[in-house]
Formats: C-alpha cells, structure tokens, sequence
C-alpha cells in the first residue's frame, strides 16, 4: 500500500511538470519567438521554432541584453538533451535553480541598473516569485549531480557573456572530469545549435578560457579545482579523554568522507 501511494504522488508530481512545461511553452513561447526575432532584425539567417538558428555555422557578432542570454541557456541546455543527454525530472529542477541564482550574471555587461530595471520581467517571464543567489542540494550518490553541474555549466559558458564559474569538487580526479564534461557538452552546443566553435585562449587541468562572440572584453572563464578536506586527530585529545572518543580506523574514515561530502559548489564572480 505505502509503494502505491509513493508510486501516486511521484505520478502527481511528474503530471504537474509536464503541465507546467506545457502552458510555459504555450504561453511563453510566441514572446520568446518574437523577442528573439526583433533581435536577429537584419540578419539573413531564419529562425527556426525552437529559436535555433537553421542555416550554416555562423558567429554571433551584435550586443544582446540579459534576456537573450537567458533564453540561449535553456536552448543550449534543450540542445543538449537533443544530444543523448536527456535530463532527468531533477536535474531539470536543479538547473532552473541554478538559472535563478544566476540570472544577475547575465546582465552585469548591461549598463548600471539594468538588472534593476529588468527584474520585476525577469519574475513574470520565468514564473518566479524571488531571485534568490544561493542553492543548496543534498542528494544521494549517484543522483546526477555531477553531470548537471557539467551540463549546466557549459550551457552557461556559451550562452553568458564575460562570466566566471568556478566549481569546488571533493579531490582532483572529480575536479579534472567536471572540466572535461564542460569541454564536450561544449562541443555538442555548438554542432547542435549550428554554431562556430569559441577560439580557445587557455586550456590545462584546472581552467579553460574562451573568447566569446560579444567583442574583446566578453572573456568567459571556467576554473576546477580540489577542495581538501583535512581530518585532524590530535594525539593531546587521545590520550586525556579515550573514554569519550571511540578510535577510528582509517577505513573508515576514509569511507564517512566519500558518503557525506560527495558535493559540488558552483560559485560565480563578477
């Protein structure tokens, strides 16, 4: 009986996204449309449904605002499901958080007080309440958590003019694979989404930058690195208080830091 009512609500739940998914694209989407072609306004390319460009690879060379960039993550994200790495019900969540945390990156190239001014649209258009900047997800192993941050970050490099990510993993080898899912999302954007590759300025284990499209300051940045976590075990506090302190062996200790930190914090600088 518990199975069936567990089994209920998680039909519920996935019913409600897709009826949401729905009436957004129903709704959202002939503004999207329109506000994506009032921008390409002159180009000689056409516009495609879904907001893609349909001709041959081409470089996008004029200035878009905020909103643009928005909407070209979530394409490059849908891109990416088109690729073989379709998203689950969760990692779709996680992603629309972290575009919320994120939206005031995409207009800090604007003028001064930009965001300001855009921030009561920014609500309406995405069906937000607040713009919070910070999320916290705590999910068991294996929940795709690693591969979210990868996919949304390189969505994020191709669509976000002049940012800079960095990303905090348990040890190096976690550290050097989240850089190399970012540099073959990357790959995959630009073949779906019919666009010229970004010249490549710097690339090693730990960093990789890119010329953006945007003109000579749009320089995006993405940094990988090792957080270490230190267990300290002083043998002053051994020996006075044994009795209180129940011995650990390094097995052990070695498998508490792989169940409970198996995290990854995404942080973004202006």
């Amino acid at each position: 009986m518990r199975s069936f009512v567990a089994a209920s609500d998680q039909y519920a739940i996935q019913f409600n996204y897709n009826q949401s998914m729905h009436d957004r694209a129903t709704t959202l989407m002939p503004a999207c449309q329109l506000r994506l072609l009032n921008h390409t306004a002159g180009r000689k390319s056409t516009i495609s449904e879904a907001g893609e460009s349909c001709d041959q690879p081409q470089t996008l060379t004029t200035t878009r605002d905020g909103f643009f960039h928005m909407q070209r993550l979530r394409e490059a994200l849908n891109a990416l499901d088109r690729c073989g790495w379709k998203r689950s019900y969760h990692q779709r969540q996680f992603h629309e958080d972290y575009l919320r945390a994120c939206a005031r990156v995409f207009f800090k190239t604007e003028g001064p007080g930009s965001f300001e001014r855009a921030h009561k649209r920014i609500l309406e258009i995405n069906g937000w309440e607040a713009l919070q900047q910070e999320v916290l997800i705590s999910t068991p192993r294996r929940f795709g958590k690693t591969i979210s941050i990868s996919l949304f970050c390189a969505a994020l490099m191709f669509a976000c003019p002049a940012c800079e990510c960095s990303i905090y993993s348990t040890c190096k080898r976690i550290s050097q694979k989240l850089l190399r899912n970012v540099c073959k999302f990357l790959d995959l954007i630009y073949t779906e989404m019919k666009v010229a590759p970004f010249r490549v300025l710097r690339k090693n284990q730990e960093e990789l930058q890119i010329a953006g499209p945007e003109g000579q300051s749009d320089m995006r940045v993405i940094s990988s690195y090792p957080s270490k976590v230190h267990h300290s075990h002083s043998p002053h506090t051994t020996h006075h208080a044994p009795h209180h302190t129940p011995r650990t062996t390094p097995h052990t200790t070695h498998h508490t830091h792989h169940t409970h930190t198996h995290t990854h914090t995404l942080t973004h600088t202006h």
